[in-house]
């Protein structure tokens, strides 16, 4: 007997925040979120997201009670006024190997989306195409990077057996540092010194508010035309600054400008999932300590965001942010860069790695089904 249930009290809350633990064990790749900001994101009354949208979380139990499965079904009312496709998500998807619970979670899902008026079901995405968003389909071999999703390989034929299909894939691309082609690097160089009417400095994290600004507006209108992509608002870009400033490098968060106004963005992160992991999500007094001393064994950088106005395309400021990263990375500590993640339909920025001779090294899926 599978029962589902909407998740309406704290108590059921946590048991649906802390379900994943029933299905990673330690020695997983999986990495815990800060399980603090988890109950927080996820509630409705403290969440963000539910400033200007809806989900509904529901829990499946079996005979003896037990929580085995769970999954969020979400309107995100930002993709319906920019797409208005009438597509619903569904995220936060955890089950065990069991096809009957998959099945069950899945029905409760689209059910609610229907009664939201909506006519198509996509995801997993937890809770925007900005958040975690994508099904890990290969390699699940290596750890996940910041803000990048794991999960066990059975997962896939759970929700295909629901009747869901591909949509879009996203990748990785990654390599060691030392193996970046130094003459790349220096043709990149050439290319953006034909222009002096660019310059690329550092974002200047005393005047944070500001530059915030900046990351907002080349965000929004330099991925306007990717596949499902929908404005970050400033709030939540607030809240993701807020949470990573700690971790964010200055020489690793940039600012390209065009006689002097801002033209594209390029920032990498260090991969601080290696501490989260080994302080298991708890950032108490004993936990911190075990995330300070993890940190000092990060040896991965994530290339998170990189974007030019189209105003500026095409003169040199993408070889300018790319030459500057680059070389940024190659003077560190770093041993690994992973540039994650690009729409497999993005072939512009494929064409861009391509050069660097970066293969894939993990693909996630989007689904979608018609409801």
């Amino acid at each position: 007997m599978i029962r589902i249930e909407t998740v309406e009290s704290n108590a059921q809350l946590r048991e649906f925040v802390r379900f994943p633990l029933q299905i990673y064990s330690t020695n997983s790749p999986w990495v815990p979120p800060i399980w603090k900001e988890e109950m927080k994101r996820l509630d409705h009354e403290r969440g963000v997201f539910f400033q200007h949208s809806n989900a509904c979380l529901f829990l499946a139990r079996n005979g003896k009670n037990k929580p085995v499965g769970r999954i969020a079904a979400i309107r995100f009312n930002r993709h319906l006024d920019v797409h208005d496709d009438g597509v619903g998500f569904f995220g936060f998807f955890e089950c065990i190997d069991d096809t009957a619970v998959s099945s069950a979670l899945f029905t409760a899902a689209e059910q609610w989306l229907r009664d939201q008026g909506l006519t198509r079901m996509r995801g997993p995405a937890s809770f925007t195409i900005n958040d975690e968003i994508g099904l890990l389909i290969e390699n699940f071999e290596d750890p996940p990077t910041l803000l990048t999703t794991w999960n066990p390989p059975y997962y896939r034929r759970l929700v295909e057996a629901a009747g869901l299909a591909k949509v879009e894939d996203l990748l990785a691309r990654g390599m060691p540092v030392e193996e970046i082609d130094p003459e790349f690097v220096n043709r990149l160089s050439r290319v953006a010194s034909r222009n002096n009417r660019i310059t690329v400095r550092q974002a200047d994290m005393s005047r944070l508010e500001e530059e915030i600004d900046i990351l907002v507006k080349v965000y929004a209108e330099a991925w306007s035309e990717n596949w499902g992509a929908v404005p970050i608002s400033r709030t939540e870009f607030v809240k993701l600054v807020s949470e990573l400033k700690p971790f964010l490098l200055p020489e690793c968060t940039l600012i390209a400008e065009y006689d002097g106004e801002p033209a594209g963005i390029s920032v990498a992160i260090p991969d601080i999932n290696v501490a989260v992991k080994a302080c298991g999500g708890h950032l108490g007094p004993l936990g911190l300590i075990r995330f300070m001393l993890a940190k000092r064994r990060i040896d991965t950088i994530r290339g998170v965001v990189g974007g030019v106005l189209k105003p500026f395309q095409n003169k040199g400021v993408e070889s300018a942010l790319s030459c500057k990263t680059l070389n940024t990375i190659r003077q560190g500590r770093f041993r690994h860069i992973e540039f994650s993640w690009m729409l497999e339909s993005n072939t512009r920025i494929h064409r861009v790695i391509d050069n660097l001779n970066t293969p894939i090294t993990k693909r996630w899926r989007v689904y979608e089904r018609t409801l």
